[in-house]
This record gives C-alpha cells, sequence and structure tokens, in this order.
C-alpha cells in the first residue's frame, strides 16, 4: 500500500506541470515567449520556428505529466510509472533543448524550475511505486 501523502504530492505535481506547462507550450508555439527564447536561437538546429519543438513540449511536458495525475488517482502503482516516465521525459527535453538551441546562457529560469519539478516527480514516482 502506497503513502496517501506522497500519492497526493505526486498527483499535484501532476497537475500543476501538466496546466502550468501547457500555457507556456502554447504561448511557445504562438509566439509569445520570443523575449525568452527568439528565433536567433535557432540556426544550426532543424527548425525554423518554435511549432515543432512546442508541439512537442505539449505532447512529451503537458500531455505525459496529464496522463500521470490521471494514472496517480486511479491506480498508485500505474501511476507512479506514468510519473516517472513523464518526469524523466520532461528533464530530458529541457537538456535536449539547452544542447540544441543556442541560447544566450546555459539555462534559464523556467527551465531550472521544470527539470527541479521533473526530478520531484521522478522521486515522487518511485516513493509511491515502492510503497
Amino acid at each position: 500500500m502506497c503513502s496517501g501523502g506522497a500519492r497526493v504530492k505526486l498527483f499535484l505535481v501532476g497537475v500543476f506541470v501538466a496546466l502550468t506547462a501547457i500555457g507556456g507550450d502554447i504561448a511557445l508555439v504562438a509566439g509569445l515567449e520570443a523575449n525568452t527564447f527568439p528565433l536567433e536561437m535557432l540556426p544550426g538546429t532543424p527548425f525554423g520556428s518554435y511549432v515543432i519543438p512546442g508541439l512537442i513540449l505539449v505532447v512529451v511536458v503537458s500531455g505525459s505529466a496529464a496522463v500521470a495525475a490521471a494514472a496517480t488517482l486511479l491506480s498508485p502503482g500505474v501511476g507512479a510509472l506514468a510519473s516517472t516516465v513523464a518526469g524523466v521525459g520532461m528533464m530530458g527535453c529541457i537538456v535536449g533543448g539547452v544542447l540544441l538551441f543556442n541560447q544566450p546562457s546555459a539555462w534559464t529560469w523556467i527551465e531550472v524550475f521544470y527539470f527541479a519539478l521533473g526530478l520531484v516527480m521522478v522521486v515522487l514516482g518511485l516513493i509511491v511505486g515502492r510503497t
């Protein structure tokens, strides 16, 4: 039987990521994040705009977090696994973006924040999955 407190936290983090990341992902696709992610960061990448990277983030970050939150609500074991996968996927997307795009600084505050949330999802997923 899993710890109820860890399960609730895992659910809340998943919901938070799903709801907040979708707004940022859509803003990226729509070009509203031009101050943080200017087009000048794209040369040397396979992308001419942020539409495809933004859509990837919608699926990998927001979508997987939403699925993980729902799964956590319905089944602790499935939710733990889904949350761990979602957290690793989110951290992977962030590291991939930092390595791929020509950012003026290595990490933006938003990337650090969501990387940390991904790590929290992984840790809580492992805790819930073990109990």
